[in-house]
Order: structure tokens, then sequence, then C-alpha cells
């Protein structure tokens, strides 16, 4: 099957090992207000950039997802230029982030047009069908973000349109959960017509309740253990715990295992920068960790390369 990258079309016959959930950059809505940050160099980003894709060739990956949404600062032009030059395979999203952190812009786009969501559907399928601006890239997913249930009625417009996009052009979707009610939004996501195969719970991680992921896995979608990691939110200990479980119940081939790394984010949001974290700890730090407690390097190697093939392929 052929997909869309930053690279242009793609086999998924050659992607290997896949991330499919980390960030080269971002920003929240309204961070060029802050006049108290140092200006950003856009070259000095790009090497960032560079130097983070570098590491995962290196350490024999062949391909990432960057799921940022439309709202949230992506880049296309970044995702390009950094692809090129590394010859890495970079896949990227179109797509709105939830309602508690969207920009006003699109609150207000979307609210309060009564055709918001064709309108915003056709906007997707456009990006898809034909690319990004000046760019021809073309996303290769559809993301979707919400807080908790119940869901927004700018949650609900956004799910709606999303899925109106990916039945139409037959990309899958990916989305953000605060670590709850993921089988709801896979509920809404489904009840719009999408398949659930076609569809990533993201940061379902966050979550230590194993019965949870179960209703997820056993509805048909895949899960996302996709924040490896953030300490502050799950110890990764837990997180490898909730993997365990996973996988003693069957459910290894719906994992998705990923970190939420951001190589660079505009502004200045967290004093001092924020911490650095490393796409590479799975696979440095924690795979040991598994083999060690009796998980084959096969079941690694498809979890990190098979897994994000099938969903892909649908």
């Amino acid at each position: 099957m052929i997909l869309n990258s930053a690279n242009g079309p793609v086999s998924t016959d050659s992607l290997g090992k896949t991330l499919m959930h980390e960030h080269l950059i971002a920003s929240f809505p309204g961070w060029q207000g802050d006049t108290s940050c140092p200006p950003q160099d856009k070259r000095a980003i790009i090497e960032r950039c560079v130097d983070g894709v570098a590491e995962l060739k290196a350490g024999g990956f062949g391909a990432m997802l960057d799921p940022c949404p439309n709202d949230l600062g992506r880049d296309v032009d970044i995702l390009g230029e950094v692809a090129a030059r590394t010859g890495f395979n970079i896949f990227f999203a179109v797509g709105l982030y939830m309602d508690k952190l969207a920009g006003p812009y699109w609150k207000l786009k979307l609210n309060m047009d009564p055709d918001g969501v064709q309108r915003l559907a056709d906007m997707f399928i456009k990006e898809i069908i034909d690319g990004v601006g000046s760019t021809g890239l073309k996303p290769a997913v559809i993301k979707v973000a919400t807080g908790e249930a119940p869901f927004t009625k700018f949650e609900e417009r956004v799910m709606q349109a999303s899925v109106m996009a990916a039945v139409e052009t037959g990309v899958p979707i990916i989305t953000h959960t605060e670590g709850v009610d993921g089988d709801k939004q896979l509920a809404t996501l489904t009840g719009h017509g999408i398949a659930p195969g076609r569809v990533i719970i993201g940061h379902s991680c966050a979550n230590p309740d194993h019965a949870y992921h179960c209703r997820i896995v056993d509805a048909g979608a895949y899960i996302g253990f996709d924040r490896f990691g953030i300490e502050r939110i799950r110890p990764d200990e837990g997180r490898i715990a909730s993997m365990l479980e996973m996988l003693a119940a069957g459910h290894g081939e719906r994992l998705i295992v990923s970190h939420d790394c951001l190589m660079h984010m505009d502004g200045a949001l967290f004093a001092g920068g924020a911490p650095p974290r490393s796409p590479m700890h799975f696979s440095r730090v924690l795979a040991p960790k598994l083999r060690e407690v009796g998980v084959a390097a096969e079941t690694i190697d498809a979890i990190l390369t098979d897994n994000p093939r099938r969903y892909f392929e649908g």
C-alpha cells in the first residue's frame, strides 16, 4: 500500500520500525504574544529536528508519525525539509485539538457556522487529496482530540467532520485523550461511520485500568501506549505493567508504542525549557526490561513494525 508522507508517496513495505506519536515541533495558540521569550531561530529549530531524526535512524527506526493538528503549531514546510534532508519517512496529520486548548478562531468558525461540519470535512479532504498549501505534501492521518466526557459541541463536530473525511479519503484516525473516555470517543467515531480498526485511541497508557484497555481493543481499535517517559502523568513502571497485562491477554497486535516526544516547542511555555526526552527511550531502557521478564524480542519488534503497518493498511 502507498502512503502519503513528508517525503511524498512511500510503500508500507518500506517502513520498518515506526514510532506513531512523536513531534518535530508544536505550539499553543497565542505564543506569539509572549514578548518575554527569545526570538525563534527557524534554522536552529530545523537542525534540532534533523538531529532528533538522525537519532531515530541510528537506532534502527524507519519512520515516525507526527500527529500534530493544524491548530497546534503544525509546520508542513519544516516537516518536508527535515524529511528531505534525512531521507526519513515522516507522516503527518490534519485535524484540530480538543476544546479546552483549541484557539478561539476554530471555536468561532465551527460553532457559529451551521454548515461548519461539512466545511471542516471539505478542508480535511482537500489537504489529503491536494496537499497542504504550496508544499503539495499530503497528510496520512486525521487527528481528533477530546477532553473528558461529555464531549463538547465543538469536539463532537470535529469528530463528525473527521469521520466524514476519513470515509471519503480512506485515511485512518489517531486520537488524543486525557487517558479516560477513549471507549466513549471510539463509540462516537464509529457511530459516525468509521471502522474501529482505522482508529488509534491515544494516550490510553495514562490509565491503569486493564478493563478500560480491553474495552477499546475488544471493540476493534488500536490502543496507544504512547507516552513512555512522561513520568509526571504516570510512571513507566505502571505503563510497563499495563503493557504486560495486555500481552498476557493476547492483545499484543493492537498495541501502539511511542513517547509523545517534542523536538521543539515555540515560545517559552516551560520555565527553563521543556525537560528533554528521547524517542529512543522505549527501545534503550524499557524493551530490555520487557525481555528480562520473558517478552520475546520478536514480540517487541512486531509491536514496533507490524502493528503500525497493519493500522495504515486497514
